[in-house]
């Protein structure tokens, strides 16, 4: 036996109208239910779906868009490496000189040199012709030489030095020419005239005429006084006149550094 029964019902607001079917099938009974929405109840409900989901995909990106509040500050990162150098630019124009320094301190004093030829007179070499000498070819024979350094102070306090080339040497004056029998005496002496030296070459008595060959002749004037036989000041002080004589003409060029050839006369 199979029966149906048919229901119009009102659920939630929406209608529908529901269907039973019972089967009694021999000594079991099936009960069947069945549920037809109508099709506006459909409608609305998807709309009503459409609408919840609007909602809350609204939701969903305004909270994504919301910004939160700033992060503290990472830590610095390691240091990178160092660039390739630059190209060198072009050199600036030059800038104004500057004000001059200060003068610095002043240097520690130095050593003290040799003694130099201030105040000490010498002239150049002077050739003097054998023919020149007065009383030539005679046993006695003499000739001026002019000397602007000869003063009447270094005729009186000071020390005339007089050399010449005899024999390939130079040999300081008064000497004697002893390769002969009756040597020929070389001597000289300061006249009364300032400015001059006189010198002399002569042969003792009983000696015979000469005539001399060429010599060169030169003379130094070492100023100073002299006391007792004995230079007091001046380049030579200490030094007697005797000593000062018997210098070779090395010794003196050494002693007040004289050059070998050239004069410091101011004439």
């Amino acid at each position: 036996m199979i029966r149906a029964d048919f229901f119009l019902k009102t659920g939630f607001g929406m209608k529908y109208f529901p269907l039973s079917l019972i089967v009694f099938l021999g000594n079991r009974i099936e009960i069947y239910y069945f549920n037809f929405l109508t099709a506006k109840t459909i409608v609305m409900r998807k709309l009503r779906l459409l609408s919840v989901l609007l909602i809350a995909l609204s939701f969903i990106i305004v909270n994504c868009t919301k910004e939160g509040p700033e992060g503290p500050v990472g830590a610095t990162g390691p240091q990178g490496p160092a660039g390739a150098n630059g190209t060198n630019g072009t050199n600036g124009a030059t800038g104004p000189q500057g004000p001059a320094g200060p003068a610095g301190p002043a240097g520690p004093a130095g050593a003290t040199g040799p003694a130099g030829t201030a105040n000490v007179i010498y002239s150049a070499w002077l050739p003097i012709l054998g023919s020149a000498w007065t009383g030539a070819g005679t046993v006695n024979q003499s000739f001026t030489v002019t000397a602007p350094g000869v003063t009447t102070a270094i005729r009186d306090n000071g020390v005339v030095l007089c050399f010449a080339t005899y024999n390939n040497l130079v040999r300081p004056l008064p000497f004697n020419d002893v390769a002969t029998a009756n040597p020929i005496v070389f001597d000289f002496f300061l006249p009364a005239t300032v400015g001059q030296i006189f010198l002399r070459a002569y042969r003792n008595a009983g000696g015979a005429a000469f005539t001399l060959i060429t010599i060169n002749f030169r003379y130094v004037l070492i100023p100073g006084g002299v006391a007792g036989g004995k230079m007091m000041s001046g380049p030579a002080a200490g030094y007697t006149v005797d000593q000062l004589h018997g210098m070779s003409y090395e010794e003196v060029k050494r002693k007040f550094s004289i050059p070998e050839t050239g004069s410091n006369i101011i004439r």
